[in-house]
């Protein structure tokens, strides 16, 4: 999994680029970026620096070359007997070095993803954040797989786990999330999804999300959540605190009647350790709010207490289980 310094160079590396184009207009945008964190202008300046290092060198390395000169300065292989097009110009060439340049800066391992999905991967209780280029917000949460796309800026795949998007809405070019055979399309602002094993999870807490348009068109306002059983594909929705969005972010996890089963795995992608329930607790329900900020996860006693059973320690991880089960 790329590391943060890894993202953010490839961001600086695909704003590069997008600038350079003729018909390039989202200066806003680029201001954002470089405005959200003192690192996105040092790896942008940096690859710039790179830049034109690497022209210099292939420029000066040409005595002939000239700037009016309609040529291609990249060598053709000695056993090459195909020559660049004499007619290629100047734009193109400057293209040509500027990619080569950029390869240069990052490496051949970065620029082959430049044109094709990615993935973020976390593991239980690992949260992300990562910053689009439009200024947009992805939180990621424990034990999440999300795919996001160079050439595809407002759009997102989440195949599991958990995730909070914090979108700079665009009526012209909304932002997509597909979520298994279920879309979302952003008309607002702030909105977190819960995905895996066929159930989605949908809570808003600014703007509007479309659930599926085209097909139900379902819309969900800020403090509406909506839930698709994963068994049985029944869609419900309901109320929703908008303090309560996201609010694992925070350390608070807070339910409504959600069965162990379900709250076994929200605990699981929250906090550094596999928790499940057995089969005789899972079905029972539970409301209220567990703290797991700076909670040790080799000690869950405590919050099995809390729902009303007992943590069983087994190899791997730990087991809600009722009283009769020890």
């Amino acid at each position: 999994m790329a590391t943060m310094n890894d993202r953010i160079q490839e961001q600086a590396i695909g704003w590069a680029m997008r600038v350079r184009d003729a018909d390039f207009t989202d200066w806003d945008g680029f201001t954002r970026w470089l405005e959200a964190d003192a690192m996105h202008n040092a790896a942008y300046e940096a690859v710039l620096l790179a830049e034109d290092d690497f022209v210099a060198m292939v420029t000066n390395d040409d005595s002939s070359f000239k700037p009016e000169d309609n040529i291609s300065v990249l060598r053709q292989p000695a056993n090459d007997e195909d020559s660049a097009p004499s007619g290629m110009s100047r734009r193109k060439m400057m293209s040509g070095l500027i990619a080569a340049s950029l390869v240069a800066a990052v490496g051949a391992g970065v620029w082959t993803q430049m044109s094709r999905p990615y993935d973020i991967i976390t593991g239980p209780g690992q949260h992300e954040t990562v910053l689009l280029p439009d200024g947009s917000q992805i939180r990621i949460n424990g034990d999440t797989k999300i795919e996001l796309d160079y050439n595809k800026p407002r759009y997102a795949r989440l195949d599991r786990g958990e995730a909070l998007f914090t979108i700079v809405h665009d009526d012209g070019d909304p932002f997509i999330v597909d979520t298994g055979n279920a879309r979302l399309v952003d008309a607002g602002t702030e909105f977190n999804v819960v995905m895996g094993d066929g159930m989605i999870d949908v809570a808003v807490s600014e703007g509007l999300v479309i659930y599926n348009p085209g097909r139900e068109n379902v819309r969900l306002p800020a403090g509406k959540r909506l839930y698709r059983d994963g068994a049985r594909g029944r869609v419900t929705m309901s109320d929703i605190a908008v303090e309560q969005v996201g609010s694992w972010r925070t350390g608070q996890l807070g339910f409504t009647s959600e069965t162990l089963g379900e709250v076994a795995k929200v605990l699981d992608r929250n906090l550094a350790a596999r928790i499940t329930a057995s089969k005789s607790v899972a079905s029972r329900t539970f409301s209220g709010v567990i703290q797991i900020k700076d909670r040790n996860p080799d000690t869950i006693e405590p919050i099995a207490a809390l729902l009303g059973v007992q943590a069983l320690k087994q190899p791997g991880g730990w087991v809600l289980v009722g009283g009769d089960e020890i």
